[in-house]
């Protein structure tokens, strides 16, 4: 039984490129682990000053800000020339998701969770802590959110309409589309991890209320295996 807090996360970049992309902003939500509801003081949202300079972007091994990313996120270079520089966000960022790490190890660190985390945010995390913390320097993995269970909610809704047909699409945006979510302020990430927290608390209320009713112990005693 879990009783690790999820924090659902999101970036904002600059870029389409995890490894290289510059965040933009980044915004988290809090959900206590058993009940299910947003913790005490569970958001966290903040934009972050890129590298605006190309030249001096690439020179650090970065993508140059992209107008068409700007534009998809509703974002300005001079307002974002006035934003927290990285450093400092990412120590505020660690500071809200390690108020939810009850044991204060990797282990119990909060599970986080989002919409295509495994192939974009997570790496974003992972070099983030590379370059400020917290990283475990033996191993050089991340050690800010917990190290075995993550939540890619993409994956789990690949999972329910991958034998659906009507259904072409498994994006964030498409998903809102197919269950009545406003589209009016996505695309900003405090919107985004709202939208995927109420999906994935909608599908995790689903689990519980369904897995009491399903016989999985010696499922496969009576010899109906698959293969």
């Amino acid at each position: 039984m879990n009783y690790r807090d999820i924090i659902i996360v999101d970036f904002e970049t600059g870029s389409r490129n995890p490894h290289k992309t510059q965040p933009t902003q980044v915004a988290a939500v809090a959900i206590h682990g058993r009940k299910l509801t947003v913790q005490s003081g569970g958001y966290f949202n903040s934009e972050i000053r890129p590298i605006l300079n190309d030249e001096k972007a690439i020179a650090e091994g970065l993508d140059p800000i992209e107008d068409e990313a700007l534009a998809i996120t509703r974002k300005e270079r001079k307002t974002l020339a006035k934003a927290p520089l990285p450093k400092t966000v990412w120590g505020k960022f660690t500071n809200f998701v390690n108020k939810y790490n009850w044991k204060k190890t990797p282990y119990y660190a909060p599970v986080m969770a989002g919409y295509n985390i495994h192939g974009f945010d997570m790496h974003i995390v992972e070099r983030m802590c590379a370059q400020y913390g917290p990283i475990d320097k033996k191993r050089g993995e991340q050690i800010l959110f917990n190290r075995i269970h993550k939540i890619d909610l993409m994956e789990t809704v690949w999972l329910w309409f991958e034998n659906n047909a009507d259904v072409k699409s498994i994006s964030m945006d498409s998903m809102r589309d197919l269950l009545g979510v406003p589209k009016d302020n996505a695309h900003d990430a405090l919107q985004d991890v709202k939208d995927t927290a109420n999906l994935l608390i909608a599908f995790m209320k689903l689990y519980r209320k369904m897995a009491p009713k399903i016989k999985f112990e010696k499922a496969f005693a009576d010899g109906r295996i698959h293969l």
